[in-house]
């Protein structure tokens, strides 16, 4: 928000304080403000004020204060009429008071109301009569709608404040008859007593003779009430503001605003006004152009005006037995809480009090009961000499008899500093100040001694030396470092060259010993042995024993390592950075790194290389093998691979490259992902590896194992028979006799490509032990997330070569699911999940680590090729995707409503024991509320009113079905799925569904006839139909409820939004409004930014909840 010292720096200082008696002076008449929010967020307060002049005119000011959406202070607009606004580069004082009076009040509104709180406009401020009868007239126009009696209603008698504005009409017209010649004639002369503790101003008033204002109060009410008066025979008149000439108006409308504060009315002292701080500088400020009067007088009484001239008054100081005299001349002068006002010669010099408060306190007390005298003894002198007196020098003009401050200066100093080790965790230092004729201060003892010494200079020299220090040592009494490690390195580094910068620094032999060293050199060699990775390391000017133990103990935010012996291993840019995260992604042993000699998995090659890529400060000796392979992995396009004939004009760009990764990673022995974005054909670029090896190299003896959902291993088949019918494609189907005998076959017939699903793999993983597979490829690799299942486990008993994931969300509800896979493709990678949970998947999860996050990036990278569609399918039709929102109401908003204050009531009783004891409970019960936001009917049987959600869904497939769109409908509960298919016969709509009942052969039937035939739905369960699917006919999909997790939506989606889609497809999200459905959608978004950083797209959104997420659900 805007600040007072923000206003300051929009103005020089004195407009600013001239701004602040305005505002303090109910100087601000009328104001308004409005605030208005910009598109980004910033803000516009806009500020309006009507505020009082120094003349008859006062000045419509408009201020607009601009914010970032923050609110902090961006710029400022600003207009007004006077002349300041004109000519001066900042802001005006009226616009400095517009703004002071919006902070003050907070933005109150303020209008004149009546004669008595504010003075009313005046005709002459008008160009003619009629303008300003019309403004008192405008509340009750014809297009005003405030009726009179709807203010007042009817009262019995005229309205006190309409009795003194036609008391004034009256008079007004009086005085036009009378006393026209007086107007703008009469002459306040106003004399500034400042004899007395606090300044007060009394006045006379007048034409060509003066009277004495014998009460001010009585003044301001004949103006306020527009009465006539008489002071002598020589004048009467009817008070108004148009009587008085133009300096006496604005000194009258001073008195008139004062004078609204009731606290003055009951003043024991009429004739005299007291000013205050605030009101003598506006006073000043006022009669600064017309002058004053001046009380007591002097013996060239006039007027007294304001002057912009400096005057110094004159301090002399006279050596006297004993000490300093001081004498300040004595001018009358008064003083405000900002201002000084000297007065001499007919001139008003005036001084800020914004300087150095001693030289304030200086003042009153010199122009105080002192009389203008002061003494300071001699001991003092030498502090008076050092420190006051070059501020004195600033505001006075000195005269010095027989005083001499260079004798008082403190003498030229120079210091030694000892330091001593006491004990092994303690240095001490002792500071020695050194002046001349060998005269020596210990500084951090008590001296009474402080004559002729330079004060300064030694506590500036011991500010910097405890600074590093953190106690006092217990048997000397000095500054010293105990037991902190991270002072003392800091001192040794850093502290000891400033000291030296001081002083002569005088350094134990003990404390020698404790030195920084740098690291050791380390130099690397990698080289491949087989299928290893051969890692060597030598260092210079450190034993392997002792570099093995430093990095066990690294810790990258500390700026060194402290030795046994004592010493600090500088650690700040080192090469043992590098080395340590080596160390930790690699998690190698302290025993491993002292031997000197690693042997690792060929795999770690690739996160090796990028650790040491670009790391000149750790030389690393790489073998052409080792080199070749990096080179092989990083050039995939370059490689000697090529594309089959066959498919060369088939594949697209990115599909081309996919197969040479494949290629490529098969040749170098690792496993991979192929985690393109669904729809993106991944199941055709391993058709073509295979093909590869099978048809163009003529492989003979090579057996396959794909592994699939079952609802995927006829479409596996077809796909291979229609792009690649050469290859020898078998599913293991059929009954369990059927499949022994197929399996028991295998090793009489090499060369097959088997096809299974991973319950069959499950049941038959006994047949499979004595079998060996070149290439084994699972496919939805999302079913072996949970590492613990039999399915995982048995994929991963398989004996093979080769292994292959495929998925499009290797990440759906946590890490341990990508452990799980790199698991199987690679066992070990990843090392074991409790230590992969423990250094990467807790900190990243609970803590947000980056060097966890960074560190698993770059281990899993080179391992998993992920293209999204928006990136490689440009032709491909945009996505649209839309929330629709259904209100449930009456019965249905009732059972919801009743449903989930059960639920809070229920997680509110319990302790965090009892909630872990009854999850499955409380996830049956989430379940039942996102039944309920479907249809009830899906819970009661007897429910017959409506469904909110259930009639925008048909009113979505009728409006898709007149413009003749076909749509695939998904939820997760089939019994929904069964009320829809009620709505969709009652009113004659073919449709077709597809549930986890459905055979496969019929699933194949069917999405065949939605591509081909007329059918304008389809109805598919989430979970048996969100894979698998190529359904390119439909471009409308429509999720009738949310899931937890946002990547099974979009598979879901990705049955219509693949190659061969030519429409734009539109994507509705049918939500409960102000459910948990709406929440859920709210978890979605939050869940999905880890996983975007892992892998670039897939959401992380687990059903797994605290007690707290839980309740923050169901608000």
């Amino acid at each position: 928000m805007w600040t007072e010292r923000d206003i300051r720096e929009q103005t020089d200082e004195q407009t600013f304080y001239r701004g602040k008696l305005l505002e303090s002076t109910n100087g601000v008449l009328e104001f308004s403000s409005f605030e208005t929010e910009g598109v980004y967020g910033d803000k516009e307060l806009n500020l309006r004020a009507t505020i009082h002049g120094t003349n008859k005119n006062n000045y419509k000011v408009e201020v607009t204060l601009y914010y970032d959406e923050y609110g902090e202070p961006q710029d400022i607009d600003y207009y007004c009429p006077c002349e300041d606004f004109l000519t001066s580069d900042g802001i005006c004082k009226h616009c400095v008071a517009t703004i002071l009076y919006y902070m003050h009040t907070d933005g109150q509104s303020k209008t004149v109301t009546s004669p008595f709180s504010m003075p009313l406009p005046l005709a002459s401020e008008y160009d003619d009569r009629d303008t300003f009868y019309g403004n008192t007239s405008s509340v009750f126009s014809e297009n005003s709608t405030v009726s009179q009696e709807s203010i007042w209603g009817h009262p019995a008698r005229t309205d006190n404040s309409m009795q003194q504005i036609l008391r004034q009409f009256g008079n007004q017209e009086n005085w036009m008859i009378t006393d026209g010649a007086l107007i703008g004639r009469i002459h306040l002369e106003p004399t500034l007593d400042i004899s007395g503790k606090t300044p007060s101003v009394s006045l006379r008033i007048g034409d060509k003779k003066m009277y004495v204002v014998k009460s001010i109060p009585e003044l301001v009410q004949h103006v306020q009430q527009t009465e006539m008066h008489k002071y002598g025979k020589n004048l009467a008149f009817v008070h108004q503001l148009d009587a008085f000439d133009d300096n006496s108006r604005s000194l009258m409308s001073f008195f008139i605003r004062q004078y609204q504060d009731y606290n003055y009315w009951y003043s024991t002292d009429i004739r005299n006004f007291t000013l205050k701080n605030e009101l003598l500088d506006a006073f000043i400020e006022i009669v600064a152009d017309s002058g004053i009067m001046l009380e007591p007088s002097t013996k060239n009484q006039g007027l007294w005006y304001l002057t912009d001239e400096e005057y110094k008054k004159t301090l002399t100081l006279t050596a006297v037995e004993g000490g300093l005299e001081l004498k300040l001349e004595q001018i009358p002068s008064v003083s405000s809480l900002d201002w000084n006002y000297i007065f001499k010669d007919q001139k008003i010099y005036h001084s800020s009090r914004h300087t150095h408060q001693a030289i304030n306190l200086f003042e009153d007390r010199m122009t105080g009961w002192c009389g203008g005298k002061s003494f300071i003894a001699e001991s003092d002198l030498p502090l008076f000499a050092r420190e006051m007196l070059p501020e004195l020098e600033k505001k006075y003009h000195i005269v010095k008899e027989h005083f001499y401050p260079e004798n008082y200066l403190p003498e030229d100093v120079s210091f030694r500093l000892y330091l001593d080790l006491p004990q092994r965790d303690i240095i001490t230092c002792d500071l020695v100040a050194d002046y001349e004729n060998n005269r020596e201060y210990h500084v951090f003892q008590t001296d009474s001694k402080k004559q002729h010494r330079n004060i300064r200079q030694e506590a500036k020299a011991a500010a910097l030396l405890s600074g590093y220090c953190n106690a006092k040592d217990d048997a000397t009494g000095l500054p010293a470092i105990v037991e902190d490690n991270d002072k003392l390195y800091d001192f040794l580094t850093r502290g000891l060259a400033e000291c030296e910068k001081i002083a002569d620094v005088y350094i134990s032999d003990r404390l020698k010993k404790i030195q920084v060293i740098q690291p050791p050199k380390v130099s690397l060699g990698v080289s491949l042995n087989g299928n290893l990775l051969d890692f060597n390391m030598e260092a210079e000017g450190m034993s392997l024993e002792q570099l093995a133990f430093l990095l066990s103990k690294y810790n990258r935010k500390r700026n060194y390592y402290r030795l046994k012996s004592g010493q600090f291993v500088a650690m700040e840019k080192s090469s043992l950075d590098t080395l340590a995260q080596l160390s930790q992604g690699l998690m190698l042993t302290e025993e491993q790194l002292a031997s000197g000699h690693i042997s690792l998995p060929k795999f770690r090659a690739l996160y090796l290389d990028a650790q040491l890529r670009d790391n000149e400060s750790l030389p690393v000796n790489k073998s052409r093998e080792f080199r070749e392979l990096i080179r092989n992995m990083k050039t995939v396009e370059d490689s000697d691979f090529e594309v089959p004939d066959a498919f060369r004009k088939i594949l697209r760009e990115y599909q081309k490259k996919g197969y040479l990764w494949l290629a490529t990673l098969c040749s170098n022995g690792f496993g991979g992902i192929l985690a393109d974005d669904m729809g993106l054909g991944k199941t055709l670029q391993v058709i073509v590896f295979l093909y590869d090896h099978y048809i163009v190299q003529g492989e003979n003896n090579r057996n396959t194992l794909i592994v699939c959902p079952a609802s995927l291993v006829y479409n596996w088949a077809q796909e291979c028979q229609h792009f690649a019918p050469e290859l020898p494609v078998c599913t293991v189907a059929g009954t369990a006799a059927e499949r022994r005998e197929l399996l028991d076959s295998l090793p009489d017939h090499p060369r097959q490509i088997l096809i299974t699903s991973y319950d069959l793999l499950r049941r038959d993983i006994e047949q499979y032990q004595n079998l060996t597979f070149d290439y084994q490829i699972i496919d939805e690799a999302q079913f072996i997330k949970n590492a613990t299942t039999k399915a995982a486990q048995a994929v991963k008993q398989i004996n093979s070569r080769f292994r292959l994931a495929l998925t499009g969300t290797p990440v759906e509800n946590r890490l341990g699911e990508l452990w799980s896979i790199f698991d199987y493709l690679m066992p070990g990678y990843l090392f074991s999940y409790s230590r992969f949970r423990e250094e990467l998947e807790l900190p990243i999860i609970q803590q947000q680590n980056e060097d966890a996050l960074h560190r698993i990036q770059k281990m899993i990278a080179p391992f998993i090729l992920r293209r999204l569609k928006k990136d490689v399918l440009k032709d491909l039709p945009e996505k649209l995707e839309k929330n629709m929102y259904a209100k449930m109401t009456g019965e249905q908003q009732e059972l919801y409503q009743a449903h989930v204050q059960r639920l809070q009531m229920l997680l509110s009783k319990q302790s965090p024991e009892e909630f872990d004891r009854s999850r499955i409970q409380i996830l049956s019960e989430l379940t039942r509320l996102r039944q309920l936001c479907c249809d009830p009917a899906l819970l009661y049987e007897k429910y017959t009113s409506g469904s909110a959600k259930l009639d925008l869904c048909l009113e979505l497939i009728r409006n898709a079905m007149e413009s003749g769109h076909k749509m695939l409908v998904f939820s997760q509960f089939t019994t929904m799925l069964d009320r829809i298919a009620e709505r969709l016969q009652k009113e004659h709509i073919p449709y077709f569904m597809l549930t986890g009942a459905t055979t496969k052969q019929e699933r194949i039937r069917l999405v065949t006839e939605f591509n081909q035939d007329e059918t304008p739905v389809f109805l598919i369960s989430l979970k048996a139909g969100g894979t698998g699917l190529n359904l390119t006919a439909a471009d409308i999909v429509i999720h009738f409820d949310p899931w937890w997790n946002t990547a099974v939506q979009n598979q879901a989606t990705d049955r219509v939004h693949r190659i061969g889609q030519t429409n734009r497809v539109l994507v509705y999200k049918l939500i409960a409004q102000n459910s948990i459905e709406e929440n859920i959608v709210k978890l979605q978004e939050q869940k999905a930014e880890l996983a975007e950083q892992i892998l670039g797209g897939d959401n992380l959104g687990s059903p797994s909840f605290s007690r707290e997420e839980l309740l923050e659900l169901l608000q």
